[in-house]
């Protein structure tokens, strides 16, 4: 569970903004880990059905959407980034310091909608989180615009 300390951390959102962020996060958490899981184990599923082999795809579909090996492990990495953004821990790089970053959530719960399918619920939450992490995201990228170009 995240907080307004754990988002306000960055010294770049008014308490406001980061109470919102948090009361959203915390709300479609719970349903993007559950979204994600669902979708990893059904890829795995479909391997061991399937009996997928990295060795049976060729080299040219290493990394594509037909390699469901690289399908998992993107999956699995997008699950972990979700925890360490809210742990607060989340390093977008290794010379960064561990934090809660909304560009970065933004990004992630972009890809998380990517995930879902159709049979998937309780996606409001995840869709206002959305919506609220991309005017945050908008606006520190703008500032950011700002400051290079002065």
């Amino acid at each position: 569970m995240t907080t307004v300390a754990t988002i306000r951390d960055t010294g770049r959102l008014d308490d406001t903004t980061a109470a919102d962020i948090a009361s959203r996060w915390n709300a479609a958490y719970p349903t993007m880990r559950t979204i994600l899981t669902a979708s990893i184990n059904g890829v795995r599923d479909r391997i061991r059905r399937e009996g997928w082999t990295q060795d049976a795809l060729p080299k040219s579909d290493w990394g594509s959407s037909k390699d469901l090996g690289a399908k998992v492990a993107r999956l699995e990495g997008l699950r972990r980034s979700l925890g360490q953004l809210d742990r607060g821990t989340y390093r977008g790089c290794t010379r960064s310091p561990g934090g809660f970053s909304p560009v970065s959530a933004y990004w992630a719960v972009r890809d998380v909608l990517a995930a879902t399918s159709i049979g998937d619920r309780n996606l409001a939450p995840v869709y206002e989180l959305a919506a609220i992490l991309s005017f945050v995201s908008d606006s520190l990228q703008r500032e950011l615009a700002t400051r290079h170009s002065a």
